[in-house]
């Protein structure tokens, strides 16, 4: 029976650099052996624990491994198309047994966003001053929209261009937090 590859990617709250895969795929083919993961951002580069790569560079997950493997690549908010696929021992993709995913990874600019909303709910009493920031409230907004942006460019757009452009405007904002906020 050949595989049939499905998996999910998620961020953890407190670790914005690490990446969770979890293989869901169905199947089994006595020539696997292991499994690859690639990592491509926006610029066509491949990532990985060691940085970004002008050539093919994937991450090997053996099958004994389990199916969730934690990867710490992040540096910023990404679009990557994240590919996992079923290889023989003789190093070929097992017949079919591929998928790429187009994912976005916003987890550094949704925390600094979340410590504004902190940062709101401690001035509470008298009238904020910073409910009278009209300013920081637009700013913030913007920094809503640009990272609700580049999410809808990747779920409904599969453009990896425009959610990495987004995902760049909202960590300008953080980047430059003292002009914005």
């Amino acid at each position: 029976m050949a595989y049939t590859v499905a998996f999910s990617t998620s961020q953890v709250a407190g670790a914005p650099s690490e990446i969770v895969i979890t293989d869901a795929s169905t199947g089994s083919d006595g020539t696997v052996s292991t499994r690859y993961i690639y990592l491509v951002n926006s610029a066509g580069k491949y990532i990985d624990e060691d940085g970004e790569h002008d050539t093919a560079t994937f991450i090997e997950w053996p099958l004994a491994a389990g199916a969730s493997k934690t990867l710490d690549v992040l540096t910023t908010d990404m679009a990557l198309n994240v590919t996992l696929s079923y290889v023989t021992s003789g190093g070929a993709v097992a017949n079919g047994a591929t998928l790429t995913t187009l994912c976005g990874f916003t987890l550094y600019n949704e925390t600094f966003y979340y410590s504004l909303t902190q940062a709101q709910a401690s001035q509470s009493q008298p009238p904020p001053m910073i409910i009278q920031n009209s300013n920081y409230y637009m700013n913030k907004l913007i920094l809503r929209v640009n990272i609700d942006s580049g999410n809808q460019a990747v779920s409904l757009g599969d453009d990896i261009t425009s959610a990495q452009n987004c995902y760049d405007l909202a960590t300008y904002m953080v980047t430059n937090e003292g002009d914005y906020f």
